[in-house]
């Protein structure tokens, strides 16, 4: 594998780590603007002020490069489970993912990540290595993925209501959200978002988002002779649950003698 690929391939994990269908929904019931605009606003709050919770999430992306001395492509699966501690400013995550590329062998790795005593302990297959670097607030608020999500919903250019759904027994308030373009990112092309919220308690429970990003080399750190556009289609469903029930975030104790790396 190139170094270009390396590079990218790290690439592609920052964004896993930064993101994130309902079936069809029953329309037998209708909403307001403003009983949508109330339940958004609770919903908001409820994620907010959620002590705990924990999520699943499944990722699935298709990268193309095209031009340059190195043209490549590659699929990638992710599968991630998390536990989010908000009193105790703690987290548990831990990923595995498959990659393939044409002509290649399929390339599998983990990754494990924890936040305790506002450390971030980091560790991969790709190494087998402990690592920690210093919580930072910008570190603490991309790993809460509920957050992130329901933030979407308030930001959002419009919110179409579609009806209710079940998710696990939940009956749900089913959403599409309609983004505002200019206030999520200038890469994304197309981005289109289903949230579903728990009619009790308002809380989200499951949500999905598909996503088209065009790279160009300058965006990357990169040259024309590596390639001269770098897209990337990734769909993303959530799963977020347990909401305020009781959770225990225990590092392993050989993470405890990781050495620390710097934030840059």
């Amino acid at each position: 594998m190139s170094t270009m690929i390396r590079k990218i391939l790290l690439l592609s994990l920052a964004f896993v780590l930064s993101f994130a269908f309902g079936g069809c929904a029953e329309k037998e019931e209708t909403l307001t603007p403003e009983q949508i605009e109330q339940i958004v606003i609770a919903a908001v709050n409820a994620v907010a002020g959620a002590e705990t919770y924990k999520y699943d999430m499944d990722m699935f992306m298709t990268e193309t490069a095209v031009g340059g001395t190195d043209p490549w492509s590659r699929t990638t699966l992710a599968n991630t489970t998390g536990v989010i501690d908000n009193t105790n400013h703690e987290m548990q995550m831990s990923m595995d993912m498959t990659m393939n590329v044409p002509g290649q062998d399929e390339q599998q790795m983990q990754m494990e990540i924890y936040i305790v005593d506002e450390w971030v302990y980091t560790k991969t297959s790709m190494d087998e290595q402990w690592s920690k670097t210093e919580l930072t607030p910008e570190i603490w608020e991309t790993q809460k993925q509920a957050e992130q999500l329901i933030e979407l919903l308030k930001a959002a250019k419009e919110v179409k209501f579609l009806g209710t759904e079940g998710v696990d027994g939940i009956q749900c308030y089913v959403f599409d959200i309609i983004p505002d373009m200019e206030k999520v990112a200038e890469q994304w092309s197309t981005l289109s978002i289903r949230e579903l919220v728990a009619e009790d308690g308002l809380f989200l429970t499951k949500a999905s988002r598909h996503t088209l990003m065009e790279l160009s080399p300058e965006d990357v750190g990169a040259t024309e002779e590596d390639f001269e556009k770098w897209s990337i289609d990734t769909t993303v469903e959530v799963l977020a649950h347990d909401y305020n029930q009781p959770v225990s975030v225990e590092l392993p104790p050989e993470a405890l003698e990781a050495p620390e790396v710097a934030t840059t």
